[in-house]
């Protein structure tokens, strides 16, 4: 049984078979932190919550990468993302149930988390697993939502409705909110090399039931060390209240 809830509801494929498809369709914090990725047809990819695949096709569109891994927990998207993109290995499962085996390699050059880590209701060990998948000397790419206030995990109180078309009813996932100096303090606790994030002010989405009215939408990329020790490199272009709160 999944530890993660394991979404059946159409709504994703038919979302994400139109949708986060091309560079371009990608939100501005995503692309700001992939592009200081230097990636190309080299580097192996691994996206968790992948929908259909369609970073996978963006990729090959912006960098030629081909080598690409998607595992969606949903398997309506899963089967329309291995139709789209018939040359990804794509599968469907939840990732804190797969083994390394199951997945084609034993680490990733690249993990994704975009818009996943922090819709489901394990995030810690969601955060742990895909930072487990890294590559010494790759990188952890993942999405947050930051406050400089009280975070939220309780999907009691955040959650949201998973539907493209605005409305609330269907199936549910967790919306969680992070505490910026928590968030900080956890990705330190990794040891990592680097640690970069770009990111800004927005309203929760209109399907979202939250008690915050604004969010720090964010995208970071956390690099794992080839080396033991030394100093981490730490870049934050957040707003000035989230950046204060979270070296603080």
């Amino acid at each position: 049984m999944s530890r993660n809830i394991s979404y059946r509801t159409d709504q994703l494929a038919r979302y994400f078979v139109q949708n986060r498809v091309a560079w371009g369709q990608f939100y501005e914090s995503e692309r700001v932190i992939i592009e200081q990725l230097n990636l190309d047809c080299h580097r192996t990819i691994l996206d968790i919550g992948c929908g259909c695949g369609g970073l996978g096709l963006a990729l090959r569109e912006r960098f030629g990468v081909h080598r690409y891994t998607g595992v969606e927990i949903n398997p309506q998207a899963a089967a329309a993302g291995s139709t789209m993109n018939p040359d990804a290995r794509i599968l469907s499962g939840d990732i804190l149930e797969l083994r390394k085996g199951e997945l084609g390699a034993d680490g990733f050059d690249v993990v994704f988390s975009l818009s996943c880590v922090d819709w489901n209701v394990c995030f810690d060990e969601m955060l742990a697993a895909a930072w487990n998948l890294v590559l010494p000397g790759g990188y952890l790419v993942a999405t947050f939502r930051l406050t400089d206030g009280e975070g939220c995990d309780d999907m009691r109180r955040s959650y949201q409705y998973i539907n493209y078309e605005g409305i609330r009813e269907g199936e549910c996932a967790s919306y969680v909110v992070l505490n910026a100096r928590s968030l900080l303090r956890r990705l330190r606790d990794c040891e990592p090399g680097e640690i970069r994030a770009f990111g800004y002010w927005g309203a929760p989405s209109k399907t979202a039931m939250t008690p915050y009215e604004r969010l720090c939408f964010s995208a970071f990329s956390i690099r794992k060390r080839t080396e033991p020790s030394g100093a981490c490199i730490i870049d934050l272009k957040l707003p000035a209240e989230i950046r204060i709160a979270a070296e603080s």
